[in-house]
């Protein structure tokens, strides 16, 4: 692949170990990241791994949609803009309370799937035929029977999942299994819309990764935990793999050339599987893009008269 790959969440875990990857295929990167300093560490982590490759770096906070705008509008005024895949990897889950993005959106909600929504459709024009977009999802979106007990999703009306609440005792757990749905409707959706275009869009199950940091939101014993006990994990447990097997997996989605015409299908790890039952509702797609659109618009105060 010679166009750029942009990634997100490339900092740590699952992005950083993709990035390493493609990068020692000689694939040319673009690290979407919140952090710029953690950003430089792991543009030299990845140099380390593979000396010469091509790293750029963009300033993206997904919880804030100017700073998503902002980074669409750099991605415009690259010398040559053209991206050869997007990668909707960065993620959080909360466990403590209710929080709100920069928009005033629940944060779970802004971050997993908001934030990348408005990126994707943002560089719509930079994507061309052969290109390739790729959603992070999760199986916690399938409920406790293939989640190992984590809490099943609970779909509501897009607006009211936008919503912070009252900070009261919304479950993150179930915010984020919700938000994994939702990356779900996103990838169908957006294949649906751009099928015509040849840009093939899935989403991708990486797994429990317990190396990861996405526990972070836990008590420290908890987090100690889950670090202590994660090589016991991956040995017992048929959804738990390391981030580098995961990482090899999403990396052959964005290259591998038998790949070229698929989309609008869920992968866990390389294996082609269904996803819930509940998120091949086309109008629950549908309608989480119309509300998507608009509260993208409305977070960065686009006219009524330019919203269609």
């Amino acid at each position: 692949m010679s166009l750029p790959v942009l990634i997100t969440g490339a900092t740590s875990g699952l992005g950083l170990e993709t990035a390493k990857i493609l990068a020692a295929k000689g694939v040319p990167l673009i690290l979407g990241c919140r952090d710029t300093e953690r950003a430089e560490a792991a543009r030299q982590r990845i140099r380390e791994h593979a000396p010469t490759a091509r790293v750029e770096l963009l300033e993206l906070e997904l919880a804030s949609l100017d700073s998503v705008g902002a980074a669409v509008e750099t991605l415009h005024r690259r010398e040559q803009p053209r991206l050869g895949a997007i990668v909707c990897n960065a993620g959080l889950q909360i466990v403590d309370k209710v929080r709100s993005s920069e928009d005033g959106y629940e944060l779970t909600f802004a971050v997993n799937h908001l934030g990348h929504f408005a990126l994707v459709t943002g560089c719509a024009d930079l994507l061309d035929a052969g290109s390739r977009v790729l959603v992070v999802s999760s199986d916690v979106h399938q409920g406790p029977r293939k989640s190992m007990g984590f809490p099943a999703p609970q779909w509501r009306a897009p607006r009211e999942l936008a919503a912070p609440g009252d900070g009261s005792g919304r479950d993150g757990r179930v915010a984020y299994a919700t938000s994994k749905l939702a990356n779900v409707y996103f990838a169908y959706e957006l294949a649906n819309r751009w099928g015509d275009r040849g840009i093939t869009v899935n989403a991708f199950d990486p797994g429990l990764m317990p190396e990861t940091a996405l526990s972070r939101g836990y008590s420290a014993l908890a987090r100690i935990g889950f670090r202590l006990l994660a090589p016991v994990l991956i040995r017992v447990m048929p959804i738990a793999r390391t981030v580098a097997r995961s990482a090899a997996d999403l990396a052959w989605l964005i290259t591998g050339p038998d790949l070229a015409d698929t989309t609008g299908t869920y992968f866990t790890g390389a294996t082609e599987v269904p996803s819930a039952p509940e998120s091949y509702d086309p109008e629950r797609a549908a309608e989480l893009w119309q509300v998507s659109e608009d509260l993208v618009r409305t977070a960065r105060r686009v006219p009524p008269a330019e919203r269609r």
